[in-house]
């Protein structure tokens, strides 16, 4: 396995310089501030290319191999009239970043809400600040702040319960970066909403259903796989994080399931997924394992990383790569996909290298004292988070 970095560009506290320090080969990075639904300009792509692979005389330069996110335009995700064309526009794009060596594309379809967190500065015992997912914040966000309609009777009467009290015990002002930061999204989603957007979009969702909006997805899949054939490219699905019902919108990537119809409905070998197992193993029923004994030729990319689960109605905040209390064992995750590796080698098969990084980290020493952070991807704690798996896979493969 080949540890990779995910950068977030020029403005990102982790410089070029650093990440090549980290023992990362190669950057998963975008052109995020782009908007969803426009074909990304050939020279934005290769000035990016070439602002990852600049470096000193004598020093190794990074690649940029990977593609950290694009973003789904909604239309799309919603069948709506224009998504031929924005779907021409994907395609387009990724044609693009192919030709320019940028072959594993990466991207999330989460409908509104993307990867979603309650907090950012959850202290572990150690005194490191991790993110953090807790369900009875997310209820007041859902039920008194979006004050979605029927939230109250969706959601479980005993976390509806704590939920109530909570927020009438909390003076109001609490409750504003919650609604601010759900509403806007983290690093990879679609950015920010204006709020008669965001409602209009949600109660489009919620009408559309799960069902219809995996076949929209299916069918822009299916687009977008023939595209990564014909220019030797393949995609990676993100799960969903978490992969758990959120304000009623359909949830298509949470389950063992859910990617077996994805898969059964694009059967496209350049059609796969990240291994995330801090987003898979967020929810209970999942087991780690079955996922990477089902659908171990389709992991193009991994994020090994663990969380801790903090209560039983599904609140959890990350937890540190090594050592400590988790919701799974990583070692036993990494062993799993070193042997899925072993045997891409065994069959001769070219690209059998599992890339990873270090998705989410402890934010620890200085960085605690920075505001210019990136929510998950502090430098300190990546290349702390880093240096240990580095060393679980050099472990595990000398014990081979």
């Amino acid at each position: 396995m080949r540890a990779t970095w995910r950068w977030f560009g020029p403005q990102d506290p982790m410089t070029i310089d650093w990440i090549r320090q980290s023992g990362a080969t190669s950057v998963e990075a975008s052109l995020s501030h782009l908007p969803p639904g426009c074909v990304w300009e050939a020279d934005a792509i290769d000035a990016l290319k070439n602002l990852v692979r600049t470096a000193p005389p004598g020093q190794t330069p990074l690649g940029w191999d990977t593609l950290g996110g694009i973003a789904i335009h909604d239309d799309i995700k919603l069948g709506r009239k224009d998504s031929a064309r924005l779907t021409a526009n994907f395609q387009e794009t990724v044609r693009r970043l192919s030709q320019a060596g940028v072959r594993r594309i990466n991207f999330t379809v989460m409908p509104l809400l993307d990867w979603v967190r309650t907090g950012l500065d959850t202290r572990l015992e150690s005194g490191a600040e991790v993110l953090g997912f807790d369900a009875i914040d997310f209820a007041i966000f859902d039920i008194h702040l979006l004050k979605r309609p029927g939230a109250e009777e969706e959601i479980d009467p005993e976390i509806a319960a704590a939920a109530r009290r909570r927020h009438a015990e909390t003076p109001a002002e609490r409750w504003q970066p919650l609604l601010a930061m759900l509403t806007r999204g983290l690093p990879g989603g679609p950015g920010q909403y204006g709020s008669g957007e965001f409602h209009s979009l949600l109660d489009a969702y919620q009408r559309l259903g799960t069902e219809t909006y995996r076949q929209n997805l299916i069918d822009f899949l299916g687009e977008v796989a023939r595209t990564c054939e014909a220019e030797g490219a393949v995609f990676a699905i993100h799960p969903d994080d978490p992969p758990i019902p959120l304000c009623g919108l359909p949830r298509i990537a949470s389950t063992l399931e859910d990617f077996a119809k994805i898969f059964a409905g694009v059967s496209s070998p350049r059609a796969g997924m990240i291994f995330c197992s801090g987003s898979l193993g967020s929810r209970r029923d999942n087991v780690l394992t079955d996922f990477i004994d089902s659908f171990g030729h389709r992991i193009f990319y991994a994020h090994p990383r663990r969380i801790r689960f903090r209560d039983d109605f599904g609140s959890f905040t990350e937890a540190e790569h090594l050592g400590g209390a988790g919701a799974f064992d990583l070692h036993d995750v990494l062993v799993r996909l070193m042997a899925e590796e072993a045997r891409r080698r065994k069959q001769g098969i070219a690209d059998w290298e599992i890339p990873y990084r270090a998705d989410h980290a402890c934010r620890i020493l200085y960085d605690q004292e920075r505001a210019d952070f990136v929510p998950g991807y502090t430098p300190v704690g990546l290349v702390k988070a880093t240096a240990e798996l580095r060393g679980m896979i050099h472990a595990i493969g000398k014990n081979c």
